[in-house]
């Protein structure tokens, strides 16, 4: 399962979840724009346990 984690300074959250990794990239892209990036940024960790930066989302969109 494909993750959107929120980091912060406080910590993390996981906020979305779904087997599709497009559908974790676009929320996660959606969610950075719409905070545009000030109170932490929203990361996909795939199914893998690999993490995707904000810039990676951002280049795979």
């Amino acid at each position: 399962m494909n993750k959107v984690i929120h980091i912060t300074g406080r910590g993390e959250l996981q906020v979305f979840t779904d087997s599709d990794l497009a559908a974790c990239i676009r929320e996660a892209n959606r969610l950075n724009a719409e905070r545009g990036y000030t109170s932490g940024v929203h990361v996909v960790e795939k199914d893998d346990g690999h993490r995707m930066t904000a810039a990676d989302c951002k280049a795979a969109a």
